[in-house]
């Protein structure tokens, strides 16, 4: 991982909340007395590693060479001298040493010689260093092949004699070879893996964590300022200082309460003094030691370590965003950009300011905007530090499964160089796995579409709003083969396989921009455009007094006439945030329907069907009106004909003869 991704690993079981949760996992209890003692002993420096174990098992080892080189010159072992077959143990075992002194320091060299032509490969050092076990265990594995056939054949003895190696040597050799395959190929798994821990850090979170250390920056710099501009636990800011600082006020309660809450009053002045002075004096302190040592540290209450621990807690992010804002914006109600060039030293830093805290993009910052925006930056770097937990828990498990994988192709592989019948027993093994693939092929292949939606696609991250097949939901926890969500509507828990997510549509509304909402009105058929056109300007007029949530324009598209009973109207409007945060997108759209309708009543836009008063109200009375069959033919006759004029080809004529025909069947029609 590189040293950006490195800040934050850890980093998720450190982050509290309001409320926080202990971790009852068995891997996270303490470890037991022998167990610190045996990484205390691995711990040590080299030197002292040297002390304990190298020196003493190599004077061990060497006492059979000492023994055959002076009283003992004939003693052998397998028909080699023992003088030779422990020279090459000695030498097995120095070469262990060599080959780990030599890994601890290849980072080093990694990152001095290849730095120096090419700054971006510094990183691969961190590389390099996670593959030390890998590493090391290949160049012992070589040496020892290396240097086993020429101390075994090239001694002066073996020499004299044209000495060959003897059966036992044969298969000693063969394994040493079979160590050295196998080596190599788990440390290519180790390099597989570790080189698709660094792409994909660098490829998810990279951009992700700049933006954080950005806005934390910022936060440190307006922090300071509005300390400067007005000091701590002075008049207004009083109790956000307590809050920030994790000095929590007790509320006053009434009656006899009174004095307890007194008394109560005048312990937390005195511990927020101590506290002050306290921390005036470690400053002092740190100061001084660093002029002694002519170097430069982090101050023991230094602001950016404060900003750290206040990111960690929702209600102290709170109290910072309102003591920022209220000490750059006396008098106003608004945070502009000319408040921020006082304490940023370019126009640059200024937009780049404003680009975190003005979310809506209209040129100022709000008190509420204020507070979701450093929430976002809280909320965001939880993020960052749950999923890099995550995945690389993710890691593990995919880099456990590999060596599953390589531990089995050890066995063939050491098969494969002792067993002269190899192909039989090839052909047999192979039979046996193809039978039993048809058990793990589903295993394998959920296995293999988990990695690619994981490592590949990667859709979301921890925290991030996602929409799956018309459900939401939140991610909660991103493993190698599921995830697991929390449904927005109950909080119900849902866990999904990853290889069912890959094959379906999720829209990711954490990474989105500003959302367009579409809203169909199904009106009278009978309503005008005009009504149409004021009900637009309506909720563009709504649109320009609310321009800290929603973007400019509103438009209304007719988008059919149904069955000529309706019209069917569609309304568009942009929202400047997304909807992650469910509880601003529920507020943000309650007040905008809230709007709609009273756009709707004002104009007025009626139903379909409606408009006109209820049938036997006094304005739509229910009455018969009885006339004579004369009158009645008359008006039946006059309808027709008007409404045959109106086409464009007329079907009745004007002659006698069509009038005579429609008298006669309005004769038999009845009318009485």
């Amino acid at each position: 991982m590189t040293n950006d991704t490195a800040l934050f690993n850890g980093s998720a079981a450190a982050i509290k909340d309001d409320h926080p949760i202990e971790n009852l996992d068995k891997r996270n209890r303490p470890p037991t007395g022998s167990q610190k003692l045996y990484r205390r002993c691995l711990g040590f420096p080299f030197l002292t590693n040297i002390l304990l174990y190298v020196l003493p098992v190599g004077a061990v080892i060497a006492i059979p060479i000492v023994c055959g080189a002076t009283v003992a010159q004939t003693a052998n072992l397998g028909g080699v001298r023992i003088v030779w077959l422990f020279i090459w143990i000695e030498v097995a075992w120095m070469s262990l040493w060599i080959s780990h002194a030599t890994v601890t320091v290849l980072p080093f060299l990694f990152r001095g010689l290849f730095g120096m032509f090419k700054p971006g490969w510094r990183d691969y050092g961190l590389a390099v260093k996670s593959l030390q076990a890998p590493l090391g265990l290949l160049g012992w594995t070589l040496c020892s092949l290396a240097t086993f056939a020429p101390i075994m054949l090239r001694n002066p003895n073996s020499r004299a004699t044209k000495a060959t190696l003897v059966e036992w040597q044969t298969v000693v050799q063969k394994i040493l070879a079979a160590a050295v395959v196998s080596s190599l190929v788990y440390s290519a798994e180790a390099a597989l893996v570790v080189l698709l821990s660094i792409s994909y850090h660098r490829k998810q979170f990279n951009a992700r964590i700049q933006e954080s250390k950005k806005s934390i920056h910022f936060l440190v710099i307006l922090y300071n300022a509005s300390r400067v501009h007005c000091p701590e636990y002075v008049g207004p800011f009083a109790e956000e200082d307590s809050i920030i600082h994790g000095i929590i006020s007790t509320p006053r309660g009434n009656g006899q309460e009174s004095d307890y809450h007194q008394a109560k009053d005048i312990i937390d002045d005195v511990w927020r003094t101590s506290n002050r002075v306290g921390d005036q004096i470690s400053s002092t302190i740190g100061e001084i030691a660093r002029e002694f040592a002519h170097k430069r540290g982090a101050k023991p209450d230094s602001s950016h370590a404060l900003i750290l621990q206040v990111l960690e807690s929702r209600r102290r992010t709170k109290a910072l965003a309102r003591r920022i804002w209220r000490s750059f914006t006396t008098g106003r109600d608004t945070l502009r950009p000319e408040d921020l060039a006082k304490v940023l030293h370019s126009q640059e830093e200024v937009e780049q300011c404003m680009d975190i805290l003005d979310r809506d993009k209209n040129g100022d910052v709000g008190l509420e905007e204020m507070i979701l925006a450093l929430d976002d930056v809280r909320k965001t770097r939880r993020s960052i530090a749950m999923s890099l937990h995550d995945v690389d828990q993710a890691i593990a498990v995919l880099d456990g499964l590999l060596r599953v994988v390589v531990l089995v192709g050890a066995v063939l592989i050491f098969v494969a160089f002792l067993n002269r019948s190899f192909v039989t027993t090839l052909a047999t093994t192979g039979t046996a796995l193809l039978s039993l693939s048809f058990v793990f092929a589903t295993t394998a292949q959920e296995v293999l579409g988990s990695c690619i939606f994981l490592f590949s696609k990667h859709p979301f991250d921890v925290g991030d709003r996602v929409d799956i097949n018309n459900d939401q939901l939140t991610v909660t926890h991103i493993s190698l083969l599921f995830t697991i969500f929390k449904r927005v509507s109950n909080h119900r828990t849902v866990q999904i396989p990853n290889n069912i997510l890959n094959s379906l549509w999720v829209e990711n509304v954490s990474r989105s921009e500003q959302m367009r909402e579409q809203v169909s009105i199904f009106v009278s058929f009978s309503t005008s455009f005009d009504d149409i056109q004021t009900l637009q300007n309506e909720m563009r007029d709504f649109v320009q007094e609310n321009s800290r949530e929603f973007s400019q324009g509103a438009d209304i598209q007719l988008l059919g006439t149904a069955e000529m009973n309706k019209l069917e109207l569609r309304l568009e409007i942009c929202h400047k945030r997304n909807w992650a945060n469910e509880v601003v997108r529920a507020a943000q759209r309650s007040k905008f329907m809230y709007a709609l309708v009273a756009a709707m009543r004002k104009v007025p836009i009626y139903a379909p069907g409606g408009g006109d008063a209820v049938l036997g109200d006094k304005a739509n009375a229910s009455y018969s009106v009885s006339i004579s069959s004369t009158e009645a033919l008359y008006h039946r006759n006059n309808y027709k004909t008007e409404q045959d004029i109106k086409r464009l080809h007329p079907l009745l004529n004007t002659s006698g003869t069509d009038s005579s025909q429609s008298n006669d069947m309005v004769s038999h029609s009845g009318i009485q």
